[in-house]
């Protein structure tokens, strides 16, 4: 974010997954703060995916109570991977999750099968009606970001977007996806900038 923000890209937040070890870890929320208040960075430019089946699993104390603080610090709480678990809507209220990411398994063919197309379209009704934003994950080819945006989608990612990549490349990335959007060459819909994973390269998971 702050090589970003150096570079004079306006990036709202970045997003990075959270596994349950890490949720129970009972220094977590003191280790998030410190490292914002390191960067000088906003909570709310932080994103925490976090699993459907680990929220629909939440019986570890610990676990709870880093997720609430984590919102009242205000940090955004993603969904991933929604439909592959059990996550009832008083879970998703109860930890204030914000955004929830549809599980490709749903996005799969919703460009030619009219049963998915109805699935996406209500999954977006229900989220729509609980006041979450969407991401469809795991976009591969054009007619699927197509479809995915004219639905209503509100944020799309997959490979057909962009690919895994180093860090150091996204400045580059970020800046010929966005003139080749103001020039017309790509679907217009919402959509992320690739997010770096610690550890790893940044995710080609979403664009």
């Amino acid at each position: 974010l702050k090589t970003w923000d150096e570079a004079g890209l306006d990036i709202p937040n970045v997003s990075v997954n959270f596994a349950r070890i890490e949720l129970k870890n009972p220094k977590l929320v003191e280790k998030i703060r410190w490292e914002l208040d390191r960067f000088d960075l906003a909570p709310d430019r932080l994103v925490v995916e976090v699993l459907e089946t680990a929220i629909a699993d939440t019986g570890n104390e610990i676990a709870s109570r880093n997720l609430l603080a984590l919102t009242e610090m205000g940090c955004k709480i993603d969904l991933d991977d929604f439909g592959t678990g059990n996550t009832s809507i008083a879970k998703i209220r109860r930890f204030s999750i914000s955004r929830i990411k549809i599980d490709r398994s749903f996005v799969t063919h919703v460009d030619s099968d009219p049963g998915q197309r109805s699935m996406i379209s209500a999954i977006l009704t229900m989220a729509g009606e609980l006041g979450l934003e969407t991401l469809a994950e795991g976009i591969e080819t054009p007619s699927e970001h197509a479809v995915l945006a004219t639905l209503g989608c509100d944020h799309l990612q997959g490979f057909g977007i962009a690919k895994p990549m180093p860090g150091e490349e996204t400045v580059g990335w970020i800046a010929r996806h966005r003139d080749r959007l103001r020039a017309g060459q790509v679907a217009v819909g919402a959509a992320d900038a690739p997010r770096h994973k610690p550890g790893r390269t940044a995710s080609g998971k979403t664009a």
